[in-house]
């Protein structure tokens, strides 16, 4: 079953005050789902995450305006105050400013990549694994975006949230996977989450980096993305630099440890250290796929999420008993995306146990 499809259409304000409405009650039960597991996990109250929220507005603003006013319009339908809303488009910030790092127990997300030059039928394919823990399961949507004046949009969020993985019709796609540093903290910065959304709204390829690039980053992050037109890039962010990967004989493969950025000085690689099966997952979908060159298509993709290699802490990842249980984390979603026919293919829960279901592009995305 897909998660709920919400279809929104104008302006920015007007996108997100109908995304809000129609999605209210979703809304409401993820944020207040947030603010428990933040005072409950790290003592934090509601005016401490409120008043991060608050600082994080004017930088918003800057960065893009546009987003700052679908989040007002998004705050106003779904019930909630703008600070409630900018709170969960940062929880990945907020998450790692309390301390999330030391409950990472061998969770994370798996992207993959395929270009034309490997694929079955010469299309571009992207798509990734999301793990995180199993309160979330029930709070994504898949939001349908026809913006005035910028390519229309197609991704799949946190409910409330404005991105996450997804897809425009000027032929972008991205995928974002966890990383962290010593080098992180909370700063006055933009969310990772609303990067994502401004990658979206990018009418070429050129745009969709500079989306990465031109901005200061705090917390560190992977942004994975691909063109229709046969390219791919990957992005590892961190308040030290920005670096690149490129693909390699036509698949690109990443999951949530540094390759580009490493051997840093005063640059420690947190996450590798807390679950080593970041080291292994990216290259795993990459020996998964190379026999298939010439040949992989969306079910290659899926064969690559389903993968137990190392399990539970594999690809597909099932929960661990053994683990306490804020650390069971477990693929909650995973989505593949046709970039090229364009066509988006979502499984909710294990990937193992799970059908992909096709979401209707078609009356936003073909060109």
């Amino acid at each position: 079953m897909l998660p709920p499809v919400i279809s929104v259409k104008g302006k920015p304000f007007e996108c997100g005050q109908q995304y809000g409405t129609q999605a209210q009650k979703i809304i409401q039960q993820n944020v207040a789902v947030y603010f428990d597991m933040w005072r409950t996990l790290w003592g934090a109250e509601r005016q401490e995450i409120l008043e991060k929220s608050r600082a994080l507005t004017t930088v918003i603003g800057d960065y893009a305006a546009d987003l700052l006013e679908e989040l007002e319009g998004l705050a106003r339908g779904a019930g909630l105050s703008l600070d409630e809303i900018i709170a969960v488009n940062a929880r990945y910030e907020i998450n790692f400013a309390l301390g999330i790092p030391s409950l990472y127990h061998g969770g994370g997300c798996t992207s993959v990549s395929a270009l034309p030059q490997v694929t079955r039928d010469s299309h571009t394919l992207i798509g990734q694994t999301w793990d995180w823990l199993p309160r979330f399961q029930e709070f994504n949507v898949i939001l349908k975006e026809d913006q005035h004046g910028k390519p229309a949009v197609i991704t799949q969020p946190e409910a409330g949230v404005l991105a996450h993985r997804g897809m425009n019709s000027a032929g972008i796609g991205v995928c974002f996977n966890g990383l962290a540093s010593s080098q992180d903290k909370f700063g006055d910065t933009v969310p990772l989450l609303l990067v994502l959304r401004r990658i979206l709204n990018a009418e070429s390829f050129s745009q969709a980096l500079g989306a990465v690039l031109q901005t200061k980053h705090t917390v560190s992050g992977n942004f994975f993305l691909a063109h229709r037109d046969g390219e791919a890039i990957d992005l590892e962010v961190s308040p030290l630099d920005v670096g690149f990967l490129y693909p390699e004989d036509g698949i690109l493969t990443h999951s949530n440890h540094f390759i580009a950025l490493k051997n840093r000085e005063n640059f420690t690689d947190i996450l590798k250290l807390m679950y080593p099966d970041t080291l292994f997952r990216h290259q795993r979908a990459r020996h998964l796929l190379e026999p298939e060159k010439g040949n992989i298509d969306v079910s290659s993709f899926q064969r690559v999420f389903r993968d137990h290699f190392s399990q539970p802490n594999s690809i597909c990842r099932h929960l661990d008993e053994r683990v306490d249980g804020i650390k069971q984390w477990v693929t909650l979603h995973s989505a593949i995306m046709d970039l090229s026919e364009p066509s988006m293919y979502v499984a909710r829960g294990y990937p193992c146990q799970s059908e992909y279901k096709e979401v209707d592009c078609s009356d936003l995305l073909k060109r």
